[in-house]
């Protein structure tokens, strides 16, 4: 074919190149032996020649003879349902076998060369042929599935059949080469390699393959080995054809740890294997002062396999699971993943761990572990098997504490049970537990439903109330002067403090930030609604700030009256302002020791905590104490009985501000924390949470409530105090503490109090 070309320049000009010429060389019918189509793309002085190579996948492709292959090293479960021939045999084929495979000899070794195989082009037809694309590499990460055509790397094709007899698919491959002559072509060479792969039906400590498959040349031997499956418990599979063997040896050595455990029973209940066993003992921890986090997911307990779906058999069975006990210790194992430093940085856990490397670098730790569970104590203990540095150490120990459904315990221990001076030796590992049991996270849903009707609620109040005030100020002649600008500054800004944290999430892209088939998307979406009636309660209060300023600005502009407020509101800023900013310094500082020392501290909502985060939380603790510079104002007007205030705006505002305080009181006594919470309302991004906080906002905004009360009720001057001596020119500022409110003092020739 010949035709023209564009090409997008340095200086954003467009190229042209005529006589652009592609050849391809297309197979005919398409075979093992001839499974490539290769060309090139070349042109006119300037565009140079592009060498181009596919994979023929046509469905014209011609199968050869039927292979044949040895037994399966391992037992083969029978065929699944969908692998007898029916319609769904292709679409099943590929979703087990296109993935990573780990490669090992039949030793248990692995060889030192390209100990990774990759499936990563398959087709087939519905009477069981198959054909695939396989290739080689030395990638020891997890992978998982790789489509691409890779052309790099070592590779075969192959072609075969399932053979139903034997449960297995038996496969002829070919190893590719490139061609000397063009190196941009690839060949077939040496096709007397033999490939198998089968679904094994008997799980160990030693072997958990969903798939596992073996690849030799006869005329060399066994050169390849025995492969297993990458990716080695597939949670989503039926395994109810699987049957676990468990290792006496582990057992032993499990039980005999498990005898040394304090046996004094723990207070509270522990989860008991269910259909929701899967769920209930998946454990997800973290290491003790580091980042590192990991999971367990179990394989087995007692004889029956367990996925993600509950128990893999019927329903009937576990009742012999739970029976199939010893002493009543109850048989269990499990898969543990966790990431190491790279290269052969262990896990040491120090005091102070930091980590210099990309998170890509990590190593992912895999131990299979089998041992015993205490369903009276919440005592997991187990003994392990990992590779590390070449070999399989079959010495380690896993102690866990399971929390209880009520909250307590959660934590355990990762150990060698070798000598320090040998090489397979590590320190330690202390980790802990965090997540939450299916009865807790249905019971924290909703809870969190609780907390989003509560949240809607007060933010409505708010806007609600704001609007009585501005009502009552509009009505109220003196009123709107009367007010404190300062404690309106306050409330302003105090609600503005949130709005500016989420202010990234409301504008940030929709493609990007809202997921909405994910829980974070709807966490995300559901912040932007509640952003959207703050916004309202913001416009409201800096209305009554508008209404207060031209209230204060009308009267000083008509000399009608002295501006005993004007001198008043300044002295309340004045002494409003240095507590304000010292409880913001105090705040930043505390943060900053916090997340120094690695506190609980220094984290919001199971995460760590910013700047920016204990800033909004401050204000909050402002809104907390909103009447303050109104009851500081009142004091200081000794002959005004205005009631600038309305009974529903300081008594409503008070009681949104303490809502949440009692509920933090209710809440740590009826709900389990887990690692990330996901506080709705009450949440410590929005305010200042605990025990000590709880008490000094519910006695403070109480105490500030009842001052304003009585100002109001019965004069600004009922709850004043006269100070006698001092300067006879001007006034000056102290602080006199009366029943717990901050009062202007004024010198005796000063209007009294």
């Amino acid at each position: 074919m010949v035709g023209t070309g564009t090409e997008r320049a340095a200086d954003r000009s467009v190229k042209r190149y005529a006589h652009v010429a592609l050849r391809l060389r297309v197979p005919g019918p398409s075979s093992l032996a001839d499974p490539f189509v290769n060309g090139s793309l070349d042109g006119s002085a300037g565009f140079g020649a592009i060498q181009l190579l596919a994979y023929a996948e046509g469905d014209d492709y011609e199968y050869g003879e039927r292979a044949t292959c040895s037994p399966p090293v391992q037992p083969a479960r029978g065929s699944p349902r969908e692998l007898d021939g029916g319609s769904f045999v292709c679409d099943d084929l590929k979703e087990r076998l296109v993935t990573t495979y780990r490669l090992q000899d039949h030793h248990g070794g692995s060889p030192a060369k390209l100990p990774r195989m990759h499936v990563n082009r398959m087709q087939c037809t519905p009477d069981g042929a198959v054909r695939a694309y396989v290739v080689f590499s030395d990638d020891t990460g997890d992978a998982g599935r790789r489509s691409e055509f890779l052309v790099d790397e070592e590779a075969v094709v192959a072609d075969g059949h399932w053979d139903s007899a034997r449960d297995m698919l038996c496969l002829r491959a070919c190893r590719v080469v490139r061609s000397v002559p063009m190196p941009s072509t690839l060949a077939v060479r040496e096709c007397g390699i033999e490939l198998s792969f089968w679904l094994p039906s008997e799980w160990t400590i030693f072997e958990r393959s969903v798939v596992a498959g073996a690849l030799w040349n006869p005329a060399h031997g066994r050169t390849g080995g025995v492969m297993s499956a990458f990716s080695i418990h597939d949670h989503r599979r039926n395994l109810s054809d699987v049957r676990y063997t468990y290792n006496d040896t582990m057992l032993d050595v499990a039980k005999e740890h498990d005898l040394k455990i304090n046996k004094e029973k723990i207070r509270g209940s522990f989860p008991v294997p269910g259909n929701s066993a899967y769920h209930d003992f998946k454990l997800h921890f973290f290491v003790a002062n580091s980042p590192r986090r990991g999971e367990a997911h179990p394989v087995a307990i007692g004889s029956v396999m367990v996925n993600e779906d509950g128990w893999s058999a019927d329903d009937s069975l576990p009742g012999s699971a739970a029976g199939d006990t010893e002493h009543d210790l109850l048989r269990i194992s499990y898969d543990i993943h966790w990431y190491a430093p790279p290269d052969n940085e262990w896990l040491r856990p120090t005091k102070n761990v930091s980590y210099s490397h990309r998170p890509e670098e990590e190593r992912r730790i895999s131990t299979s572990a089998e041992g015993v569970y205490d369903p009276r104590r919440g005592i997991l203990s187990m003994a392990g098997c990992q590779r590390r540095n070449g070999s399989t150490d079959c010495r380690i120990l896993i102690t866990v504490q399971l929390a209880s459904l009520g909250g307590l315990g959660g934590g355990g221990a990762i150990s060698s049970l070798r000598d320090r001076s040998d090489r397979l030796f590590f320190e330690t590992m202390n980790i802990t537990l965090y997540g939450m049991y299916t009865e807790q996270v249905s019971e924290a849903v909703s809870r969190m439903d609780l907390e989003s009707v509560a949240l809607v609620a007060s933010t409505t109040l708010s806007c609600v109330f704001a609007a009585l005030q501005i009502l009552h100020a509009r009505k109220s002649p003196g009123a709107a002067a009367a007010t404190s600008i300062t404690m309106l500054a306050v409330l302003a800004l105090g609600h503005l403090a949130p709005l500016a944290l989420s202010f990234e999430v409301i504008f940030m892209s929709r493609r990007s930030q809202y997921s909405l088939g994910s829980t974070s998307g709807w966490l995300e979406l559901n912040q932007v609604m509640m952003s959207v009636p703050a916004l309202v309660v913001f416009v409201l209060h800096l209305r009554l700030l508008q209404l207060a300023l031209v209230g204060r600005l009308r009267p000083a502009a008509g000399r009608s009256e002295p501006a005993t407020t004007s001198v008043s509101e300044r002295a309340v800023f004045k002494v409003c302002l240095p507590l304000y900013l010292l409880g913001g310094v105090i705040t930043a500082t505390v943060h900053a020791i916090s997340v120094r020392g690695g506190s609980p501290a220094g984290s919001v909502g199971g995460e760590a905590a910013t700047l920016r985060d204990g800033i909004v939380s401050y204000a909050g603790l402002m809104l907390d104490g909103f009447l303050l510079p109104q009851v500081i104002l009142n004091a200081s007007l000794s002959g005004s009985r205005v009631r600038a205030i309305s009974p529903w705006f300081y008594m409503g505002g008070t009681m949104i501000r303490v809502a949440p305080h009692l509920y933090d009181v209710v809440r740590r006594q009826v709900y389990v924390p887990s690692m990330s919470p996901s506080d709705i309302y009450a949440s410590p991004r929005g305010d200042l949470f605990g025990v000590a906080w709880d008490v000094v906002v519910l006695c403070g905004a109480a105490l500030l409530a009842a001052l304003l009360f009585f100002q109001q009720r019965l004069g600004a001057g009922a709850l004043s105090l006269p100070c006698r001596g001092g300067d006879q020119v001007g006034m000056r500022w102290s602080m006199c503490l009366v029943c717990g409110g901050l009062v202007r003092a004024s010198s005796i020739d000063g209007p009294k109090l």
